[in-house]
C-alpha cells in the first residue's frame, strides 16, 4: 500500500496537467467560505508562475487576492461542486498564460476538493478558427493571417538583401493615403525607435507625398542614396536625422507593386550606411510572383488583401548563368528538398539531377527563357540524394546574363493530381452514396455546355431532375441567385482560359423560395483545343455560412443590446474620419444608476435597463447614424454630417424619452456629452475625449440629487411592492427612537437612528414577492435569499456618500450579540449601537404584527421572547432599558 501511495504521489507530481487539492473551510452555517492549499504539482506551479511554497497551507482568499480576475474566476466554480456532489468541467481562459484550460473539479474525500487544469489551447485554436478571428488584435489594418504572410515575406526579403529594415506600404481605399501594414527589422531596438518616433509605424496612415507620385511613373527599382529624400514633407527633418544617426541608416530602395495600371503600394528597403543591397533581381522576381497571383477582374481591395496568399510555399532561390547554365547561388532550403549539401550541389552539374524524361522539356524551357526573358509555372523533376524525385515549380526572370529564379516543391500537389485522376473512376461508382454531389461539366469552343454526368445528390441539392438537366443545362444556372450569377460565370471563364481549378461559393434559390448556399470545386481537363471538361464536387454549406454570418455579426455587435460593439466603433471612427462626413458629431451617452439597479434588483434587471435604453436610442437615430456600446453603461452615437446644435437637440430629446421609461419603478436617466469634428485639424481621439469630458461634467453636476431621488424612488417601489413594509418601517423607527432616547442619545443621533430604521429593509426590494408573501415555511434556499437583504440595503445606501453611516447601521441590524447573526457574524459591542437598537425594535414589531408565514404573538409572548434572548440575540443592557423605560409606554 505504501508503494502504491508513492506511485500515486509521483504520478500527480509529474502529471502534465496542472493539479491542486484544497481543504474546504466552513462557517457556522456549514457554508464554504474559504479553501486551504493542501497540494499542488509542478504543472500547476508553471500555470500560476509561482513556487509551491507560496501556496501550501495558505488560504485562497489571501494567496490569490492580488491576482487579476481572469486568473482566479475558476475559484467561484468550486462551491458548485461542493453543493452538488458532482464533478464539474468547464473552460477557462488565462490571460497571464495566454492559454485555454479545461478545468475538472471533483472531490475524492470529504471536505477536500481537487482541480485538474488541462491545456486545450491547441484544440481551441483548431476547432474555433472562426471565433479566433473575432478576437484578433485591432492594432493592425490587415487580418492576422495576412499580417503573418506579409511578415514572412518581409523577413525573407531582408535576409537575402542584407537590409537594415524592410517595410510594406499599401494604398488605402480612399486613394489619398497609404498605410504601413508590416515591418521587418529594428526588432532589437523597437523600444528605442518608438521613443524617437513617438508612434508605432505599423498601422500608421500616411499622406501621398511627391516621391510616391513619381514612383507611379518610374521603373523598378528607385534607389535613393539617403533616406532623407524619401521622407521629405512626411517626417520632421530633425526626427529623420535622429533616426539616421541612431540606426545608422543609409541607402533606400523602393519597388512599386503595380499591375494593369493599378498601383497597390510599394516595398521599401532601407540599408545600413555604407552598404549596398544584395540580389535585387530576386526581390523583383518575388514581386512578379505575387502579381502573378492577381487577375484583372478582381477588385483592387480584394487583390490587396490576398496578394500574399501563395507566398508561403515559395522558398527555393537560385541564380544561374544564362550562357553557361552554371549555378551561381542556391539558398539553404535546397539541402532540405534534395538532401545534398550546398557544397555538393555547387560542385556538380545541377542540371544533371533533372529526371531523364524531363530533360527535353527543360531544354525547351531554356530556349523560351532566352527568347522572352520570363518563364512562369514551369515544373520538372529533380533527383534527391535518396534516388527519389521531387517536382519543382519554377518562376524565372532574365537580367543581363543572369537568370534569377524562385521555386517551390510541388511534389505533393503533383502526386495528388495523379491520384485524383485514378480516383475518378472509383468516385463514379461511389457517387450516389456520399453527401453532396459529384458531377462533370463540359464547355466547348462554340460556347455550348452540358453536364455529361452528375450524381443523385446533384438533383436533390439543385432541385432539378436529371431529365431537365439533360434537356437544357441552362436550368441549373437559372437556379442561381441573381447577385451570384455574374461572379460564378466569371470564375468558370477564368478556369476555362487558364485551366486552373475552379472554386466558388454561391447561392441557389429553390422552388419553395428557400436559399441554399453551395460550395463547388472542380478540376479542369482539356480534351482538345477550346474543349474543357471539369470533374467536380458541390456540397450544401448553408449551416456553415449561417455560422460564419453569426460569428461576423457577434464580432461587431454587442450581444446584450444588439447595437454595435467597441471593436466596430473603433473601426468606424477611421471610416467616418473623412471630409465627406464632416461635420462629424459624436454623442457620448452614459446610463445612470446601472450599479444601483444591479445591487437593488439584480443583474437581470440591470440588463433590462440597458436593453430598454438602447431601444430608445435606436428608435431615434437616422439610418446613416451608428450606435455602439463601448462600455458597461456607456454608449456612443456617430452622426455624419451633423452640426453641434443638432447633436445637442437630439441629446435633450433622448434624455426626455429615457426619463419617460422606467425599470422597476425607477426612471431611466442618462448623462450626455457632445463634440463635433469640422475638418482635419483635430484628431478623432481629441473629439471623443472632448465629448466624454462634457458628459462627465454633466454627470458629476447631477450625481448627488439623482442618487437621493433614486433612494426615495426605491423606497416607494418597496412600499408599493410590499404595502405592509411602510407601516412596519414607521413602527420600528418610532420604537427605536424611544429606546435611543432612553439610552440618552443626542437628538441628532436619535434622528439618524430613526432614519436608519426607516431604511433598514430597503434591500427587500430585490427579493421576489413569492418569497416575501409565502404563507408556508421558507426553504433553506429561500431563507438564504431573505438573508441577503442587509447586504443589498448596504450596497444601495452606500452609493450616496451622506448615507455612509446609515449603510453601516443597516448592514448590521441582523447581527446577534452572541456572534451568530448575519451577514458578517460580528458580536457584542463590535455591532454598532444603533444596529443593536433596531434589532430589538424590528424583532419585536415582527412578532406582534406577524408575517404571512408566521402568526402574530401577543404582547406578553413577544416580551417573553425579548427577555429570553437577552445576552444571546440582543444586547442585555439594551433589553433591560427596553423593559424599564419603553415597555411601560406600550399598550396591551
Amino acid at each position: 500500500m505504501l508503494n502504491q501511495d508513492k506511485c500515486h504521489e509521483s504520478l500527480l507530481r509529474h502529471l502534465p496537467q496542472g493539479y491542486v487539492e484544497f481543504k474546504v473551510l466552513y462557517d457556522e452555517s456549514n457554508r464554504p467560505v474559504d479553501y486551504v492549499f493542501v497540494d499542488v504539482n509542478e504543472s500547476f506551479e508553471r500555470i500560476m508562475q509561482s513556487n509551491r511554497r507560496r501556496f501550501i497551507g495558505g488560504r485562497v482568499t489571501e494567496i490569490l487576492k492580488d491576482f487579476e480576475y481572469s486568473e482566479r474566476e475558476w475559484i467561484d466554480q468550486i462551491a458548485k461542486s461542493i453543493t452538488s456532489d458532482e464533478s464539474i468541467s468547464f473552460e477557462h481562459y488565462s490571460r497571464r498564460n495566454q492559454a485555454w484550460f479545461e478545468l475538472s473539479i471533483f472531490s475524492e474525500r470529504a471536505d477536500y476538493i481537487s482541480v485538474i487544469f488541462h491545456d486545450i489551447t491547441s484544440y481551441k485554436q483548431e476547432n474555433n478558427a472562426l471565433k479566433q478571428l473575432v478576437n484578433v488584435s485591432q492594432r493592425f489594418i490587415s487580418s492576422g493571417r495576412d499580417l503573418l504572410m506579409n511578415q514572412q515575406f518581409l523577413d525573407q526579403i531582408r535576409e537575402f538583401t542584407g537590409a537594415k529594415a524592410v517595410a510594406l506600404n499599401l494604398m488605402n481605399p480612399d486613394g489619398k493615403t497609404y498605410s504601413t501594414v508590416a515591418l521587418s527589422g529594428l526588432n532589437e531596438t523597437v523600444e528605442r525607435s518608438l521613443d524617437v518616433l513617438g508612434f508605432h509605424p505599423v498601422g500608421k496612415k500616411w499622406g501621398v507625398y511627391p516621391e510616391h507620385i513619381r514612383l507611379n511613373e518610374a521603373v523598378n527599382p528607385i534607389v535613393y542614396d539617403q533616406i532623407e529624400a524619401l521622407t521629405e514633407g512626411i517626417l520632421p527633418r530633425r526626427l529623420v536625422k535622429n533616426l539616421v544617426r541612431i540606426f545608422d541608416l543609409g541607402q533606400a530602395i523602393i519597388f512599386k507593386i503595380e499591375k494593369d495600371d493599378v498601383f497597390y503600394g510599394d516595398l521599401t528597403i532601407v540599408m545600413n550606411a555604407n552598404r549596398q543591397a544584395n540580389r535585387l533581381g530576386l526581390v523583383e522576381l518575388y514581386i512578379h510572383h505575387i502579381l502573378a497571383q492577381m487577375t484583372p477582374d478582381h477588385d483592387p481591395e480584394e487583390v490587396k488583401e490576398s496578394m500574399f496568399n501563395g507566398f508561403a510555399t515559395v522558398d527555393l532561390e537560385c541564380i544561374m548563368s544564362l550562357s553557361t547554365r552554371d549555378v551561381l547561388y542556391l539558398n539553404k532550403t535546397w539541402e532540405r528538398v534534395l538532401g545534398h549539401s550546398l557544397e555538393e550541389l555547387e560542385n556538380m552539374k545541377f542540371l544533371s539531377l533533372v529526371h531523364p524524361d524531363d530533360r527535353e522539356k527543360t531544354e525547351a524551357a531554356f530556349d523560351e527563357l532566352s527568347q522572352t526573358g520570363e518563364l512562369f509555372r514551369f515544373v520538372n523533376r529533380y533527383r534527391t540524394i535518396d534516388e527519389d524525385y521531387r517536382s519543382i515549380e519554377w518562376h524565372c526572370k532574365v537580367q543581363g546574363n543572369y537568370i534569377y529564379a524562385v521555386a517551390k516543391d510541388v511534389t505533393e500537389r503533383v502526386q495528388l493530381e495523379q491520384k485524383l485522376a485514378d480516383r475518378d473512376r472509383l468516385l463514379t461508382k461511389l457517387s450516389d452514396q456520399i453527401p453532396g454531389a459529384i458531377y462533370q461539366f463540359e464547355l466547348k469552343q462554340d460556347g455550348s455546355f452540358s453536364f455529361p454526368f452528375f450524381s443523385r445528390g446533384f438533383e436533390e441539392m439543385i432541385g432539378i431532375s436529371s431529365e431537365e438537366v439533360k434537356a437544357d443545362a441552362n436550368t441549373v444556372f437559372a437556379k442561381m441567385h441573381p447577385e451570384d450569377y455574374p461572379y460564378v460565370m466569371a470564375s468558370i471563364d477564368e478556369s476555362y482560359r487558364n485551366l486552373t481549378i475552379w472554386d466558388a461559393e454561391f447561392r441557389i434559390v429553390t422552388d419553395e423560395g428557400r436559399t441554399v448556399w453551395i460550395l463547388g470545386s472542380s478540376r479542369p481537363e482539356q480534351l482538345s483545343e477550346g474543349h474543357v471538361l471539369w470533374h467536380g464536387y458541390i456540397g450544401d454549406v448553408t449551416d456553415k455560412k449561417k455560422y460564419e454570418m453569426e460569428i461576423e455579426y457577434l464580432s461587431y455587435h454587442d450581444q446584450l443590446t444588439g447595437v454595435k460593439n467597441r471593436r466596430y466603433f473603433e473601426e468606424a471612427l477611421l471610416t467616418y474620419d473623412t471630409e465627406e462626413f464632416y461635420p462629424l458629431a459624436l454623442i457620448i451617452v452614459d446610463i445612470n444608476g446601472l450599479k444601483l439597479t444591479n445591487d437593488a434588483f439584480g443583474h437581470l434587471v440591470g440588463d433590462r435597463l440597458l436593453i430598454e435604453a438602447s431601444e430608445v436610442l435606436k428608435n431615434e437615430v437616422r439610418n446613416q447614424d451608428t450606435i455602439a456600446r463601448i462600455g458597461g453603461d456607456e454608449f456612443v452615437i456617430i452622426l455624419p454630417n451633423t452640426e453641434l446644435h443638432e447633436a445637442k437637440y437630439l441629446s435633450e430629446r433622448l434624455s426626455r424619452l429615457l426619463l419617460a421609461r422606467s425599470i422597476e419603478g425607477l426612471p431611466i436617466s442618462a448623462s450626455f456629452g457632445q463634440a463635433v469634428k469640422l475638418d482635419d485639424s483635430l484628431p478623432m481621439t481629441e473629439v471623443f475625449n472632448f465629448a466624454e469630458d462634457t458628459m462627465y461634467h454633466h454627470k458629476v453636476s447631477e450625481k448627488q440629487s439623482r442618487r437621493h431621488h433614486s433612494i426615495q424612488l426605491i423606497m416607494r417601489t418597496l412600499y408599493e411592492k410590499i404595502p405592509r413594509e411602510e407601516a412596519h418601517s414607521q413602527r420600528v423607527a418610532e420604537l427605536a427612537g424611544k429606546l435611543g432616547e432612553a439610552m440618552y442619545l443626542s437628538s441628532s443621533e436619535v434622528n439618524e437612528l430613526k432614519t436608519a430604521a426607516i431604511l433598514h429593509d430597503i434591500g427587500k426590494v430585490a427579493i421576489s414577492n413569492d418569497i416575501l408573501d409565502k404563507s408556508t415555511a421558507l426553504t433553506e434556499a429561500e431563507w438564504l435569499e431573505i438573508k441577503r437583504h442587509p447586504e443589498v440595503s448596504y450596497n444601495i445606501l452606500n452609493t450616496v456618500p451622506e448615507y455612509g453611516t446609515l449603510s453601516q447601521i443597516v448592514l448590521a441590524h441582523h447581527e446577534r450579540w452572541d456572534g451568530k447573526g448575519y451577514p458578517k457574524g460580528i458580536r457584542g459591542t463590535d455591532i454598532p449601537l444603533a444596529s443593536r437598537i433596531i434589532s430589538i425594535a424590528d424583532t419585536f414589531d415582527v412578532m406582534v404584527t406577524g408575517r404571512p408565514y408566521r402568526q402574530a404573538k401577543t404582547l406578553d409572548e413577544a416580551l417573553a421572547v425579548i427577555e429570553e434572548e437577552a445576552g444571546r440575540q440582543f444586547d442585555p443592557q439594551l433589553v433591560e432599558v427596553f423593559f424599564q423605560k419603553v415597555v411601560p409606554t406600550l399598550q396591551h
